[in-house]
């Protein structure tokens, strides 16, 4: 749902490194309990991170746990206007409420190390006898 309102995979792209896997992490996410629906994107943003080689466990913990706190500040108004903008084709990045979102992400990433994603590794195939 996330995907029809934020801005193009170029924008996010160059906003950050991360972005497109958290994005990936958080529509990936199992059902849960109403309860557990914040952990559980956590979780699956922290798995997402580490598979793909982008921080340790306890860096992705921080970085998605920060992340999913600045998603669930998205309000149903700026969703609906950040649709309204990408169904008539305007940019839209060029919405306040997205430009703070972006920059949100970009805090959340202060002080951490992370590296660029990697595809996860696939052990060796056996060879047939």
């Amino acid at each position: 749902m996330f995907s029809k309102i934020m801005p193009s995979k170029a924008t996010l792209i160059k906003a950050s490194k991360t972005l497109p896997l958290l994005a990936a992490g958080f529509m990936l996410m199992p059902q849960a309990n109403a309860l557990d629906i914040k952990q559980e994107q956590i979780n699956a943003c922290v798995q997402n991170v580490v598979t793909s080689k982008i921080a340790d466990n306890a860096t992705a913990n921080k970085l998605c746990s920060c992340s999913i706190e600045v998603e669930s500040k998205i309000t149903k108004g700026q969703m609906w206007e950040a649709e309204s903008y990408r169904v008539s084709g305007k940019d839209v990045s060029t919405l306040p409420s997205v430009q703070k979102y972006i920059n949100d992400l970009k805090q959340c990433e202060q002080g951490l190390t992370l590296n660029p994603p990697q595809q996860p590794t696939q052990p060796p195939a056996k060879k047939a006898n």
